[in-house]
Formats: structure tokens, C-alpha cells, sequence
């Protein structure tokens, strides 16, 4: 069985256990996760409906022919400008019962098949298709590990560059030019947080100059083959500011104590209880001031999210960031951020660029 079909038929077993009659997915990243389809989202409307029997994808017929391979796997339906997808699709759906809709479904299309169909019920399809895209297949893994190296690399050469002088929005368009070298799809500008806005945990880059005796944080990825990379590693230019050393190490020590204690069944809460602690007890609590980490995969974003209201057990083929830090507004943040797997003999980093504190 493909690949593609393969995780059909899982969604479809999925939705036979939880009562669901059927699926809808528009372009997206479940989306792609299903045909191998890179689609985009456009005003007319491309859908892949699932029901227990069958698997179609509905195509505007000007757009029928741009992915041929697809008509190996699917039945193909298409729709001119003269008809109506939403109705074309409740055609295809049972009078009554549950249908499971991909979250990125425009409002105003669900709307339409929700007058056309009052009888179903409709529900989230994150139901079906989170617990399978969380749990990676080694293909996946691969692809995300690749990625890792590839910014690695990128984020290496531009500290062979000068860096004093430049602005953190050059330094952004820099490594945008590195990472696209190396092989990325796509990358955006990442955070490049440089003296006092290293504070910000999600800063926006700037015109600042970077001097000497900065703090600089680089929080960087990109898309290869659809899968996403992302990292975060905080420097020292020449000089390190009063208390850096200390608070670097805390976070360092707070990574390295989540990372070990990573197993299977252990509840996500319990990882990121781990790290917050170890910061709290050294006096500096209020300033992590996020989750410790997300999981990832087509999305930056995704399950499992490790995060102290998360109970979730972690899994076999889980993978997601580790990244605790700390923020002292004024002054500087510190985060250091890795991917990780959960496998059969342990966890695993993906990234191996050193997270020893580092002068530049």
C-alpha cells in the first residue's frame, strides 16, 4: 500500500472507531498530508472527501489535470464555474450523521454545506488526524533531522561573517540567502534578537546595529519537502554582560534535565514541570514566561505541545522542540531551543550544533 493511501485508510479506521461518516479536507497541511499534494489555498474550492467506501477529490476543472499521479489513488470529480462545490459535495455525504471538517476549511464554505445538510453533525477533524500526524513515521523524521542540519550549516557560515555594525534585519536577510543555499523550500526572516530585544521572546527584527558586548539570539528554520526545522541559540559578541554566564547556565542545565527525562508514557506537563522548576529554584520563575515546547512536523506548531496543562503521554515517533528561557526585560533573554525524538531506544536530539554557552 502507498504511503498516501496507507494514511487514508488509518484516517478511515479512525473515523469507523469514533462514529464519524465522513471527512473533508481543503488545502492545507492535513491536506498534504493525505495525497501528497502541495496545493495552495484559491478561491475555488479543491476538497478530498473521505467516507468509509470511498476516497474522491473534488477539483475545479480548469485545475483537473495539474497532478495526473493523483487519479491513481483518488476518484477524481470536477466542477465548473456554472456549478456548486458545496453542493456537489453534500451530494456525496450521508443525510445524517457526523462529518469531521480539516480546521483551515473556509468559513464561508462550511457555512454554505451546513444549509445545504442541516441533518449532519459537523466536527473538527483535528479528532481524527492529530493523533496520527503526531506520531512520526521514520520517513518524516528523516526529512525534519535534514532540515535541522541544513540551518545548522546556515547559521554556521554567517558566524563566520562579520556581525558587528550590521542590523538584526540584515543579518534576517542574510541567513535567508544561506538557508535557501542549502536546499530550503521556503524560510522566513526567524528572530534575530539582538542586545536589550533579546528580552522578547518573540521579537521582531529591527534596525538595531549590533555593537560589541551584545547579547544575540537566533530562533531560525524553514520548509524542506514540507517539513519544518527549527532552533534557537543565544550568543555573546566579545563581552559577556553581568550575570549572563549564570542565568545561560540555568537554562542550559533546565534543557539538558527536560531532555533526560523524556520517556514513553511520560506525561508532556511532566517535561515542562521538570525545566520549571529547575529555573524557579534558581530565582528567575516569573521570567520564563512560555510552554517549553511544541511539537512539529508539516506545522511549525502541532501536537504534542509541552506545556503544563498538557497531560497528553508522549509517544514513539513524537518529535518536538525543547526551549526553555529567560527574559529579563532591559537587560537580555537567554533561550536555547533543539529538536527532539522519542524513539525505541530513548530521546534523541536533531540538532548538533553546541549549546555551550559561546563567545563570538
Amino acid at each position: 500500500m502507498k504511503l498516501f493511501e496507507k494514511r487514508r485508510q488509518n484516517l478511515k479506521n479512525s473515523m469507523l472507531h469514533q462514529q464519524i461518516d465522513a471527512s473533508i479536507f481543503t488545502p492545507s497541511t492535513d491536506y498534504f498530508y493525505l495525497t501528497g499534494s502541495h496545493k495552495q489555498p484559491a478561491q475555488r474550492i479543491s476538497a478530498l472527501i473521505l467516507t468509509h467506501d470511498h476516497s474522491i477529490l473534488l477539483l475545479p476543472s480548469i485545475e483537473a489535470d495539474n497532478e495526473p499521479h493523483l487519479a491513481d489513488e483518488l476518484e477524481i470529480l470536477t466542477y465548473t464555474d456554472l456549478d456548486s462545490a458545496e453542493k456537489i459535495i453534500c451530494s456525496l455525504l450521508p443525510s445524517k450523521g457526523c462529518v469531521a471538517i480539516g480546521k483551515e476549511m473556509r468559513a464561508n464554505f462550511l457555512l454554505s454545506m451546513q444549509n445545504h445538510s442541516p441533518n449532519l453533525h459537523w466536527k473538527n477533524a483535528d479528532v481524527l488526524l492529530s493523533p496520527l500526524r503526531r506520531k512520526k513515521e521514520p520517513e518524516e523524521i528523516q526529512i525534519i533531522e535534514e532540515a535541522q542540519h541544513m540551518a545548522e550549516r546556515s547559521l554556521v557560515k554567517l558566524l563566520s561573517e562579520p556581525l558587528i555594525g550590521k542590523t538584526e534585519c540584515e543579518l534576517a536577510s542574510r541567513l535567508m540567502e544561506l538557508r535557501l543555499d542549502e536546499g530550503f523550500d521556503a524560510v522566513g526572516e526567524g528572530i534575530i534578537a539582538s542586545g536589550t530585544n533579546s528580552a522578547l521572546p518573540h521579537h521582531t527584527n529591527g534596525n538595531r546595529i549590533l555593537s560589541y558586548g551584545d547579547v544575540l539570539m537566533f530562533d531560525i528554520g524553514g520548509t524542506y519537502k514540507g517539513y519544518r526545522a527549527d532552533f534557537t541559540r543565544t550568543f555573546a559578541i566579545g563581552k559577556i554582560p553581568e550575570s549572563f554566564s549564570e542565568i545561560y547556565h540555568v537554562v542550559l542545565h533546565a534543557h539538558l534535565a527536560a531532555k533526560s527525562a523524556v520517556k514513553e508514557n511520560i506525561p508532556a506537563a511532566e517535561i515542562d514541570k521538570i525545566a520549571r522548576n529547575i529555573i524557579e529554584k534558581a530565582g528567575y520563575g516569573s521570567y520564563f514566561t512560555h510552554r517549553l515546547g511544541h511539537g512539529i512536523g508539516l506545522d511549525l506548531h502541532e501536537e504534542p505541545f509541552i506545556s503544563s496543562t498538557n497531560t497528553l503521554p508522549l509517544e514513539i515517533g513524537n518529535v518536538f522542540s525543547c526551549e526553555p528561557g529567560i527574559y529579563i526585560p532591559g537587560e537580555f533573554g537567554i533561550r536555547i531551543e533543539d529538536l527532539l525524538v522519542l524513539e525505541e531506544n530513548g530521546i534523541r536530539s536533531l540538532n548538533t550544533l553546541t549549546k555551550e554557552l559561546t563567545i563570538l
